[in-house]
């Protein structure tokens, strides 16, 4: 049995408890977080989901490829390795579901995040559908497919090497994800890709992308192998076991102590000297706060959350206040404080030097 780890819900559900006035979870709720993956008999049929698919499809069909990867739901998203098909989500398929994530994931994709990961997800399918890793060529414009992959992996913000796509300057974590990357942009409609990188040494890597589907796009696929590689049909564990298992996969241990309390008394007022809470500005940016800075650091969201959370913990703690006409500037000054000292863990392993 894994630990108990204090999720925002579980947090949410022991202020009710002990009268802290945020309201009981609905029975319709806590059953789901109770209930089996497995047992929900999830489908992608009749969902939203379709319509996203059909659409990839479409996209791939109009730029001259015959392949269309087969979907199914799983825990994350993703494509195994070596196997044409593509993963989703699971909770995608459902709107109670994905109210859920929205709390404990810290924000659900949007539609035009789906049709995101549908396209770079569809890039690793053409990618293995082909086999192009093997050949000499994907491998002097990409690099080597078996380099081990690293979850810590260091970006360099901006490198022109690379496209710019999903958040976090992901094409620069492993050559198969900057395949990937490559390939979604190229995909994406209106993208323009040849105006946009122009001068940009990741042109070359579009450019092959571009010849490769008109060399194979109408051409069987060398792999037809369709095994999905973990389904929901084989997810035993809970909804809420599945949220407690992704916050110790992500955590971050950090001892900061009040390090960061003189810059918090730079942005926010002292106790009773301004009419607002500091920690209430705080609480209601804190899921935009992460996602912007994440995307732009390329530093993990379990280091960005256990900063955030520190911080907003200190705020509490030593009850800063704020103006409400300064809200903006404050939010402007703690977004540019959680950067600098994200990037300082990207590049030391650590928010701060003793």
């Amino acid at each position: 049995m894994m630990p108990p780890v204090q999720t925002d819900l579980m947090r949410e559900k022991h202020s009710t408890e002990h009268g802290e006035g945020r309201g009981r979870l609905s029975p319709q709720r806590e059953a789901l977080l109770q209930a089996r993956i497995k047992d929900l008999s999830l489908r992608l049929a009749g969902t939203p989901l379709e319509r996203h698919i059909a659409q990839l499809h479409a996209e791939l069909e109009a730029r001259g490829i015959s392949f269309k990867p087969q979907c199914y739901l799983s825990d994350e998203w993703g494509c195994p390795s070596g196997v044409p098909v593509i993963g989703l989500p699971f909770y995608l398929a459902d709107p109670n579901l994905l109210s859920i994530e929205a709390d404990l994931g810290g924000g659900a994709e949007s539609e035009a995040e789906i049709l995101m990961y549908l396209r770079h997800e569809a890039g690793h399918a053409f990618n293995y559908a082909y086999r192009l890793y093997e050949s000499e060529e994907w491998l002097r414009v990409f690099g080597d497919y078996s380099r081990p992959y690293r979850d810590d992996y260091k970006p360099q913000p901006f490198s022109r090497r690379y496209v710019t796509h999903i958040s976090g300057w992901y094409a620069q974590k492993h050559p198969d994800e900057d395949f990937a990357e490559t390939f979604a942009v190229w995909l994406t409609p209106g993208s323009d890709w040849a105006k946009r990188y122009q001068g940009w040494g990741a042109l070359r890597k579009l450019q092959y992308v571009d010849e490769t589907v008109k060399r194979l796009g109408r051409t069987e696929p060398l792999v037809s192998l369709n095994t999905p590689d973990f389904t929901t049909e084989e997810m035993e564990g809970t909804v809420l076991d599945h949220y407690r298992q992704r916050e110790l996969d992500e955590k971050v241990d950090v001892e900061l102590r009040n390090a960061f309390d003189q810059s918090l008394e730079d942005i926010f007022e002292g106790p009773g000297e301004a009419p607002v809470r500091a920690e209430t500005l705080v609480r209601a940016e804190r899921q935009r706060l992460m996602a912007l800075v994440s995307q732009y650091s390329g530093v993990g969201r379990g280091a960005v959350r256990a900063l955030v959370d520190h911080l907003l913990e200190r705020t509490s703690d030593m009850n800063l206040t704020l103006h409400p006409d300064d809200s903006r500037e404050a939010i402007c000054r703690l977004v540019s404080l959680v950067t600098v000292l994200s990037m300082n863990y990207l590049y030391t392993d650590r928010f701060f030097e003793e």
